[in-house]
């Protein structure tokens, strides 16, 4: 039982069953292709909602890495002036071919922008560490194999002979243990204090786009976060069923300099 713990199943198990609660189709033990090794990897949940939206099947999945650090907090590293602007924050995301198209097509409607889903809280994170720790970095690590789940993921549907299938990915990271928020104070002085998540804007395009946007929950914030997140699920997925024009082949729309960075 303590080797089961330590490996992280009760967790994993844990997660699935408040996604499986919230009616979100839920795989766990996933396999991709690591598009760096070509060996196959695993994540330890994907969990989607979808609908059929025209002679389209619109996809949107939460790609999960579960960890157990109960010994070794994680501490998550902000700033204010790590910052995106509301356009890119929805825009540089995992999908597919078209389901980046339709993100770039989101990416200025106000409805969209204002979602929990989409927002930055007011110090976003720059980078995420486990403390205690010499060599390895397990946060570091997770970070690197949660992304590239997501950008495997989110493509393989591009290798199907139609564009039937639009698909969107994001990644998430859910901790037991604790997490800390570190930043320098206007004394300039470091503050720690402890969170129960936090948004890594992390300045890796590992999914494609010049950021990597992850969310970092702890075991006790995820039923409210799930719940949120499927509320603002359900509310993208209304707002394109409502203007299917949304899905199209090409952008709608060319997202300036400032849009993307």
């Amino acid at each position: 039982m303590d080797w089961l713990n330590s490996q992280g199943y009760p967790l994993e198990m844990s997660v699935a069953e408040v996604l499986l609660n919230l009616k979100f189709n839920v795989i766990q033990s996933e396999y991709f292709i690591d598009d760096e090794s070509t060996q196959q990897r695993e994540i330890d949940i994907v969990a989607s909602l979808q609908k059929e939206i025209g002679n389209k099947l619109v996809r949107i999945s939460l790609i999960i890495e579960c960890k157990v650090s109960k010994d070794k907090p994680w501490i998550i590293f902000t700033s204010e002036n790590t910052r995106l602007a509301p356009p890119a924050r929805i825009a540089q995301r995992a999908g597919s071919r078209i389901g980046n198209i339709v993100l770039r097509n989101l990416a200025h409607k106000k409805e969209i922008q204002d979602l929990n889903l989409f927002s930055l809280p007011e110090r976003p994170g720059y980078g995420l560490t486990q403390a205690f720790t010499n060599g390895n970095d397990v946060a570091y690590n997770s970070c690197v194999s949660v992304s590239k789940a997501t950008r495997a993921i989110s493509k393989s549907v591009d290798s199907r002979k139609n564009d039937r299938y639009v698909s969107i990915c994001l990644p998430v990271i859910v901790i037991d243990g604790k997490l800390f928020e570190t930043y320098l104070n206007e004394s300039n002085e470091m503050s720690v204090i402890e969170v129960s998540k936090g948004v890594m804007v992390w300045r890796n395009p590992i999914v494609g786009m010049p950021h990597t946007v992850i969310n970092v929950i702890t075991k006790e914030a995820i039923d409210e976060y799930f719940s949120s997140v499927k509320t603002d699920i359900i509310k993208i997925i209304d707002f394109i069923t409502n203007d299917p024009s949304i899905i199209s082949n090409e952008p709608q729309v060319t997202l300036r300099t400032d849009d993307i960075t």
